[in-house]
């Protein structure tokens, strides 16, 4: 295996990782919210957080670290790429989404459970906060995926 396919193996499983394991925990997301089980809700956030120092973190790092590596060293590309800046721009914007709308929903949501319960009408809008959040992170990401395959140039 040449150095070439080996950066690209990680890249790709790092992005399958990252991609795969959020696509997942949205889909469990809006179902807790459409059921309205918040506590499971509740749940699930706690062990996301979790989640992202043990795999979002890594499978992020991995994944950018690795399509830095294939840049760096493979003459055919250059970072200046349109489907390169679509990649830089796709994983910015999904951190952002992640920060400024997921994060602070769920922040919000749990206050409202430690203060009042799991029952308390104030967590609907918070869990659509944390789905919406989460909906666009994984969007954007997709966008990525979609010009990492494409390569789209002007």
């Amino acid at each position: 295996m040449s150095r070439y396919e080996l950066f690209r193996l990680l890249h790709v499983i790092g992005a399958i990782v990252w991609v795969g394991a959020g696509a997942g925990l949205l889909i469990l997301n809006q179902h807790l919210v459409r059921v309205k089980d918040y506590g499971g809700l509740l749940t699930v956030g706690r062990a996301s957080q979790a989640l992202g120092v043990r795999l979002f973190i890594p499978a992020s790092l991995v994944t950018v670290g690795f399509g830095i590596a294939l840049v760096a060293t493979e003459p055919a590309y250059r970072f200046t790429d349109l489907w390169i800046l679509i990649g830089f721009g796709g994983i910015l914007a999904s951190g952002l989404a992640q920060t400024l709308v997921a994060e602070r929903a769920g922040k919000r949501f749990l206050a409202v459970a430690a203060e009042h319960g799991t029952d308390h009408p104030n967590l609907a809008v918070a869990a659509r906060g944390i789905t919406l959040g989460s909906t666009l992170d994984v969007g954007f990401l997709l966008v990525v995926v979609w010009a990492m395959v494409t390569k789209p140039v002007l």
